[in-house]
């Protein structure tokens, strides 16, 4: 059985994960949407290269291996942030935090695709529930009265769950080549590294004297918590609590997210926006929910 620690690290990843859009929404007030994607996998680059180092994680030897690497590394940590912070910088947190829970279901597709299996009849009903439930999401928008939220600003991060679906399909064919911390830190190397050149000729786009502590502190924590500290707390309580137990624990980022929303950027939550919130969870669950007869 899990012990309390174990799910209180759980908790702390999932709190981390939740924060990222409020966190990335505080960040693009002062600083360059697409700058902030760019420089969130710069600024973790050198420390996954740490800990890859430190822990003597492997790098995979075959060519074909290092390039599903890359795509993994590529799609996860260097479209898949910048995407998302675009996207914020259009739209609420609020609606990020709602349009990501739709990752598992991305993924499960995409994996039906490339020859995972095809999913049993409860996957589709309960993905159709979530996507209608993001549908709406995304039509509620034309009528959001404090203008706050856009349709283009959904849709850039509903791109970047197709990336960060590809990138994890990607990353689950290297994984037992060189396990998942492997691939998740050298992932992020390689992002850092390919985005280097392309943060410096963004670094004109901000005013950076004008940059305030708020959107310094998203930043950092973006890197810092949202990106590194996100995937050690989560690879930690999956070796010790089993999958099982703690993957359904990724449900409650989007109650983590709307709720840190609202406290921390006086986002509205109206009745309509709760009802479309609870079918986008309530059908990723019952997507995702294990079938005990296997």
């Amino acid at each position: 059985m899990a012990s309390m620690a174990v799910y209180g690290v759980t908790l702390l990843a999932v709190v981390f994960w939740g924060a990222t859009p409020v966190a990335t929404k505080v960040a693009v007030s002062t600083i360059d949407a697409v700058t902030i994607g760019v420089l969130r996998a710069i600024i973790a680059g050198p420390i996954a290269v740490a800990l890859a180092l430190a822990l003597r994680l492997p790098f995979p030897t075959s060519g074909h291996d290092r390039l599903l690497l890359a795509l993994s590394g590529i799609t996860s940590f260097a479209i898949w942030p910048v995407l998302l912070s675009a996207g914020i910088g259009m739209t609420t947190a609020t609606h990020a935090g709602l349009i990501l829970a739709l990752i598992p279901i991305v993924t499960g597709l995409f994996a039906s695709a490339v020859g995972a299996g095809w999913p049993r009849v409860r996957w589709w009903l309960g993905s159709s529930i979530a996507v209608i439930g993001t549908v709406g999401l995304i039509a509620q928008t034309a009528r959001d009265v404090a203008g706050e939220a856009s349709i283009v600003g959904d849709l850039i991060i509903f791109l970047g769950v197709i990336a960060c679906a590809i990138g994890y399909i990607a990353g689950a064919k290297t994984t037992p080549v060189i396990g998942t911390w492997a691939t998740t830190f050298w992932g992020i190397a390689l992002a850092a590294i390919l985005l280097v050149p392309i943060a410096v000729a963004l670094l004109g786009r901000t005013d950076w004297s004008s940059v305030d502590a708020p959107s310094w502190i998203g930043m950092f924590y973006l890197a810092l918590f949202g990106t590194i500290g996100g995937y050690v707390a989560w690879f930690w309580a999956l070796d010790r609590g089993g999958v099982t137990r703690i993957a359904s624990w990724q449900l409650a980022q989007p109650v983590v997210t709307v709720t840190l929303a609202a406290i921390l950027l006086d986002e509205l939550i109206t009745l309509p926006l709760l009802v479309v919130a609870a079918s986008i969870v309530a059908g990723t669950a019952w997507a995702q929910w294990p079938d005990r007869r296997r």
